[in-house]
């Protein structure tokens, strides 16, 4: 009679177990679990992944063609039924699923490539974009299975998943998940880890990327145990000097009591698991726990501490600092203080940024708060990419991205030095017209303009170009005889091969020997006896141009800054900008130019 009510007892008791983890299990309002390329429905452990047909209506495509393979070598965490069939897609094609419920959902995609009849599905090469979101961009399988996972912020009634194949290749998905998030796992926001402490980065409009998600303890979760299927990797190949550490297990500790985490933020397994400083034998020891990832630089990631004090009690109390790379992300960390009870799950969001890096380095160390002896835990960690300015994840984007302001920059640099020497020219100009009295006569008498027209203004040009690198004005009755008509000695100077001695003190050994020349060069071609000889005012600043650059070093073919002795119409700057964005007028005159649209032409011209 006890033995029969011994079992009877047990069967209740299991029975109000499974209830309870029935209870415990998220159920999420918008889930799409597609086999995909498969006719049968797959079980993958309690969830049942639906054959494609019966989504026919979310799957728009001009083509596509369903794949299987007989292969049972298929070694994967999640099913071998998964990748035993797949979609192929030659041509763009768009998954539309109506969303119910607005806010995060979690796109999985699955891959596994084999051979079908003449497609090698190791050779796909493709783009994946969700929303208004590159996911991934001419992407290649490298080793499979791959299950990438993203997380988008869906805000209207529809998500779209888009499928590109690159020029003269194809697409293909085995198996795709869609489906709604518990509020509480993506947070709105998060403070920044890096020289400014405490800024704080939204990121209601970012899609992420699950870069790493780590179990510690040297423990791996399976799917099948984790309420929202995730794998929870072994923290062992990531862990940097693993003599310093010891492994912690005691999952019966953990606590999901008093309104703290639940399990959708992380599993008992992974709370009840932990790396700790082995500082047992070594009381004073000195040193980090350090786990090392790879990750794509250009990306701000968010990173997600899982923490538990699971040691054994009594204990010494936990004190002990959290670091991400050099930077401090918390000192003296309390578990105790932060939680309230032993055994309460505890997690830290931060966000930090790789600049030039593929690893970033994530440790756990000793407190010098004065505790008996040195300590540290951690528990779990995830790592997920931030979609960058362009609402890419791809590293491809990334890396185009940052060329392209460093273009930017480039352009805007020698524009705004190209301006600030044309400005000059122009306002001594201005001084000269305004002292023409003094200027024009004397040049008039002395025979320098022997044709009329929009010539002489191109010879004011050089006059004034010569008059900009000495700082004095063309015609100076306070100098040496010969030096009274500055156009007369810069010409004899320049011939007589004694450029310095055109350049004024204050500027000496500032002007590269090759700009100076370029400079020289121009103004002397301003100065032709003959008007008709003389350049263009869009060969003038063309040719500023080109000796700004070479004052500032930059690498520059030597056939774009030459000026040919008929001035090349292919090189000038008045073929890239056309007589109808700006006009110099009759006679090349000056009145009128805008010089606004002929910097911005540049600028456009320098981008393309």
């Amino acid at each position: 009679m006890v033995n029969i009510y011994s079992c009877e007892l047990l069967i209740l008791i299991g029975s109000i177990l499974c209830l309870v983890c029935v209870s415990l299990e998220y159920v999420p309002e918008d889930n799409y679990l597609i086999d995909c390329g498969s006719s049968t429905n797959s079980s993958v452990g309690d969830r049942v992944f639906v054959a494609d047909q019966s989504y026919s209506d979310v799957l728009s495509t001009p083509h596509s063609i369903s794949a299987n393979t007989s292969s049972d070598s298929t070694s994967s965490t999640y099913d071998s039924a998964l990748y035993q069939t797949a979609k192929i897609f030659n041509e763009s094609s768009h998954y539309t699923f109506p969303i119910k419920k607005p806010g995060r959902h979690w796109i999985r995609l699955h891959f596994f490539p084999f051979v079908y009849r003449n497609y090698n599905l190791s050779m796909a090469k493709f783009s994946v974009s969700a929303q208004n979101f590159t996911l991934i961009r001419e992407y290649r399988l490298e080793s499979p299975p791959i299950v990438k996972e993203y997380s988008v912020n869906v805000t209207s009634g529809n998500l779209v998943l888009t499928f590109t194949p690159s020029v003269n290749s194809f697409a293909f998905i085995n198996a795709l998940e869609v489906f709604s998030l518990p509020d509480e796992l993506i947070p709105a926001g998060a403070r920044t880890i890096s020289s400014i402490q405490g800024n704080y980065k939204n990121l209601w409009k970012q899609a992420l990327e699950t870069v790493e998600r780590v179990n510690m303890g040297n423990q791996t979760v399976f799917p099948q145990n984790d309420t929202l299927w995730r794998l929870w990797v072994s923290d062992n190949e990531y862990l940097i000097h693993n003599n310093l550490v010891t492994f912690v297990s005691n999952v019966t500790a953990v606590n999901f009591t008093g309104g703290g985490p639940t399990e959708n933020i992380a599993p008992s397994l992974v709370y009840g698991t932990a790396t700790r400083l082995n500082s047992d034998s070594d009381p004073n020891i000195n040193a980090n726990v350090t786990w090392l990832f790879d990750v794509d630089p250009g990306f701000e990631y968010l990173v997600r501490f899982h923490f538990c004090d699971i040691l054994s009690n009594p204990h010494p109390k936990l004190y002990f600092n959290v670091y991400i790379g050099s930077w401090l992300v918390y000192q003296n960390l309390d578990l105790l203080k932060l939680t309230f009870s032993l055994g309460a799950p505890y997690f830290m969001d931060v966000i930090t940024r790789a600049s030039d890096t593929r690893l970033l380095n994530v440790s756990v160390g000793p407190s010098n708060v004065g505790i008996p002896y040195p300590n540290a835990i951690l528990n779990g960690l995830e790592i997920m990419k931030i979609s960058n300015s362009e609402d890419s994840l791809d590293v491809l984007d990334s890396i185009s991205s940052r060329s392209s302001e460093v273009k930017v920059i480039i352009v805007v640099g020698l524009t705004v030095g190209l301006f600030l020497v044309v400005v000059l020219a122009f306002v001594l100009f201005l001084l000269c017209r305004r002292r023409k009295l003094d200027h024009a006569d004397p040049l008039k008498s002395e025979g320098h303009f022997p044709t009329s027209g929009g010539g002489n203004n191109r010879y004011f040009n050089g006059a004034n170009i010569f008059s900009t690198s000495k700082f004095g004005p063309v015609i100076d009755p306070s100098v040496s005889r010969e030096r009274v008509n500055l156009v007369d000695w810069a010409l004899k100077s320049i011939r007589g091969g004694k450029l310095e001695e055109i350049v004024d003190p204050r500027l000496e050994g500032q002007i590269q020997p090759d700009s100076l020349k370029k400079f020289v060069e121009i103004a002397e071609k301003c100065l032709a006896e003959c008007g008709v000889d003389r350049p263009s005012m869009g060969d003038v600043l063309w040719n500023l141009e080109c000796s700004l650059q070479l004052q500032g070093n930059e690498e520059r073919s030597g056939n774009n800054c030459q000026i040919s002795t008929q001035f090349n119409r292919g090189n000038n700057f008045e073929t890239r900008v056309s007589a109808r964005e700006f006009s110099l007028g009759g006679g090349d005159d000056l009145d009128g130019v805008s010089m606004s649209k002929v910097f911005a032409q540049m600028v456009r011209e320098e981008m393309r």
